[in-house]
C-alpha cells in the first residue's frame, strides 16, 4: 500500500512539472503551481497573444489532467492575477478527447474576477526587463474645403515598453511628424512615464502614472476602477495634475514655472450589455484645458474591435463625432526574447464632427491594466475561446 502511494505522488509531481514545461516551452511566462487535496492551480502570464483569450485557448488545449478534482487556470498581467477559469479535470480530460465540446466544456466552467495572490516565494517572473519596441502610428486629420477636402499628419511614433517588477511599467514614444498638411510640428518625445498598477481586491485596481504626456502636459495622474456588479456594471475615476512640460527633439526639456497648474478630474459609469458585446457610459467631470461637462457615448465590440459613437458637452461647446479601434492582423507574436520588434497591437482613429475646438480633450497616460481590462472580462474572454476553437485545433 506504501508503495502504491508513492508511486501516485511520484506520478503527481511528474505532472506538475509538466504542465510548467510544455507552457514554457511555447512562451508563457511567470508560470507557477500550487496544489490542495481539492484544487490544482496553474499561473501563467501571455505575453505571446496579443489576445488574451487565444492564450487561454491554447493553455487549455496543452496542459494535462491530475488527481485533483478542480482545475483552476489563473491568467496574470505585469504579475498581478487579474481572471480565473476554474473546472473539473475530468472535464478538461473529455474535452481534449473530444468527448464534450468547446461549448459543453465552457458550460461546465466558470470564468470570473479573481481574488487569489501570485508569487511564491523564489519564483521570479522572466518577463520583467524584457523590452518591446513597437511601432504605433497615430493620424490626425481635418476636413477642409472642395480643392483640398481632407488635411492629414501622419506620426510615426516608435514605442518602448518594458515591466519592472510587479505592476511597475516603463513606456514612452518618439513622435515623428509626416505627411504633414496641417501644419508644421516638429518630432518630440510624445510619451515618456512611470507606472504602477495595483489591485486592492478582485473587483477594484488602482493605477498612478508619472511623466510627460501628449498634448505637453508633465505632472502626475490617478485610476481607480471599480466593478460594482461583475463585469457588466463599472465605475472609472480619474484625476490628474500637470503643467506644460515637453522634451523637443534634442531631448532638451522645454517647462514654464508660469504656468497654472491644471488639476482634471472625472468620474465615468459604464453598464455592459454583453448579448450585444455594447458599452454605455456616462463620463462627468473637468478635462484638461479647464473645460467642465460631460460625455455620452456608446461602443459596439467584437472581440478587441469596436466602433463607437460619442456626444460631448461643456462649458467649451459641443461636440459629436465616432471612433472605432483595430487590432493588427496579427495574432501571435514569437517568444519574448530580451528585446523584441512588433507593430502596436491597435489602431485607434478618433472623428469629430467640429474640428475648431477641443471640446472633453484627454491625454494618453500609455497603456495599463485599467486601459486593457476589457481583454479579460470573463464573458469577453469565454467568446475569445469559443472563436479560438472554431479557428481549429
Amino acid at each position: 500500500m506504501r508503495g502504491y502511494i508513492i508511486v501516485v505522488l511520484l506520478f503527481f509531481n511528474s505532472l506538475l512539472g509538466q504542465n510548467i514545461a510544455k507552457l514554457e516551452a511555447l512562451g508563457f511566462e511567470n508560470l507557477q503551481e500550487i496544489k490542495t487535496p481539492e484544487i490544482y492551480s496553474l499561473f501563467y502570464e501571455d505575453n505571446i497573444y496579443r489576445f488574451p483569450a487565444d492564450g487561454l485557448f491554447k493553455v487549455i488545449q496543452t496542459i494535462s489532467a491530475n488527481e485533483s478534482n478542480q482545475f483552476k487556470i489563473v491568467i496574470l498581467n505585469k504579475g498581478i492575477a487579474l481572471v480565473e477559469m476554474v473546472f473539473l479535470n475530468r472535464h478538461l480530460k473529455e474535452f481534449q478527447d473530444e468527448k464534450i465540446t468547446i461549448e459543453e466544456f465552457l458550460a461546465s466552467s466558470a470564468i470570473e474576477f479573481t481574488d487569489v495572490k501570485a508569487g511564491q516565494d523564489g519564483v521570479e517572473n522572466p518577463s520583467y526587463f524584457k523590452t518591446d519596441i513597437n511601432m504605433r502610428f497615430v493620424v490626425d486629420y481635418t476636413l477642409g474645403n472642395f480643392d483640398n477636402p481632407i488635411r492629414q499628419r501622419v506620426n510615426f511614433q516608435p514605442m518602448i515598453d518594458t515591466d519592472l517588477s510587479k505592476g511597475v511599467n516603463f513606456q514612452g514614444f518618439y513622435n515623428y511628424p509626416e505627411f504633414d498638411d496641417l501644419g508644421y510640428r516638429e518630432p518630440q518625445v510624445g510619451l515618456l512615464r512611470l507606472s504602477n498598477d495595483f489591485k486592492i481586491d478582485n473587483t477594484s485596481f488602482l493605477n498612478f502614472n508619472f511623466g510627460f504626456f501628449t498634448f505637453n502636459r508633465l505632472g502626475i495622474t490617478a485610476n481607480y476602477l471599480k466593478f460594482l456588479y461583475r463585469d457588466k456594471l463599472r465605475m472609472n475615476v480619474h484625476s490628474g495634475l500637470t503643467r506644460f512640460g515637453r522634451l523637443n527633439k534634442d531631448l532638451i526639456l522645454y517647462y514654464d514655472l508660469n504656468t497654472d497648474l491644471r488639476l482634471d478630474f472625472f468620474a465615468d459609469l459604464t453598464y455592459r450589455i454583453n448579448r450585444y458585446d455594447m458599452d454605455l457610459t456616462f463620463r462627468y467631470g473637468s478635462y484638461i484645458l479647464g473645460d467642465v461637462g460631460y460625455t455620452a457615448q456608446i461602443r459596439r465590440f467584437l472581440g478587441q474591435r469596436f466602433i463607437g459613437l460619442f456626444y460631448k458637452k461643456t462649458n467649451y461647446g459641443t461636440m459629436v463625432g465616432f471612433d472605432f479601434s483595430l487590432p493588427l492582423p496579427i495574432r501571435k507574436y514569437g517568444r519574448k526574447l530580451p528585446v523584441r520588434a512588433k507593430f502596436y497591437d491597435r489602431f485607434y482613429l478618433p472623428y469629430n464632427y467640429r474640428s475648431d475646438t477641443e471640446v472633453g480633450l484627454l491625454y494618453y497616460q500609455g497603456d495599463n491594466i485599467i486601459s486593457r481590462m476589457t481583454d479579460y472580462f470573463p464573458e469577453i474572454l469565454k467568446k475569445g475561446v469559443l472563436r479560438a476553437s472554431k479557428r481549429g485545433r
